[in-house]
């Protein structure tokens, strides 16, 4: 069996982001060069990273989650995960690990575990996507109200622009 390493949420949320499709599509990255994923990752595990292909597939299959989680079937999307790649916990002296059969499933089950343990904590609806108008990276609301809805102050800044903007050019074609 091998271990799954123990990821940072932060780490998980900018993977998705720069691996993932969807985002990339979106932010016209689409022919961009993907930054290196371990270093991305803070990969300390003996199973190097997979390819570029794998390693885009499974931002895709975490994103699903995120993409998901306001409508409720976030949870689900995780299970999945879960199964696919079938996590095994184990007790330690030093707490609780995760292990699994092929190495293959490693990154898999260090993302998804990742999220299930930050879900442990936080509801599912913490988890989303951006609602800017040109973003739809990811996020996990650490906030104390859960309100997020912005991946960034960036993209929040730029929808209150956008607001702004929108409510004064009705104003202006109402006169």
């Amino acid at each position: 069996m091998l271990a799954v390493p123990e990821l940072d949420l932060s780490n998980v949320v900018e993977f998705v982001n720069e691996y993932a499709d969807r985002p990339r599509e979106v932010a016209g990255e689409q022919r961009a060069s993907y930054p290196d994923a371990a270093a991305l990752l803070d990969w300390s595990s003996e199973v190097p990273i997979p390819p570029p292909g794998d390693l885009v597939a499974t931002a895709n299959a975490i994103f699903a989650v995120f993409s998901s989680a306001r409508d409720g079937s976030g949870l689900d999307e995780l299970n999945r995960q879960l199964r696919s790649v079938r996590p095994v916990p184990e007790v330690t002296n030093s707490g609780l690990r995760w292990t699994v059969a092929a190495p293959g499933d490693v990154l898999p089950a260090a993302l998804a575990t990742c999220l299930l343990t930050w879900l442990v904590d936080h509801d599912a609806a913490r988890l989303g996507t951006c609602q800017a108008s040109r973003c739809v990276d990811v996020y996990a609301d650490n906030s104390p109200a859960g309100r997020r809805r912005f991946c960034s102050s960036t993209c929040l800044n730029r929808h209150k622009v956008s607001a702004h903007r929108e409510r004064a050019s009705r104003v202006g074609r109402d006169q």
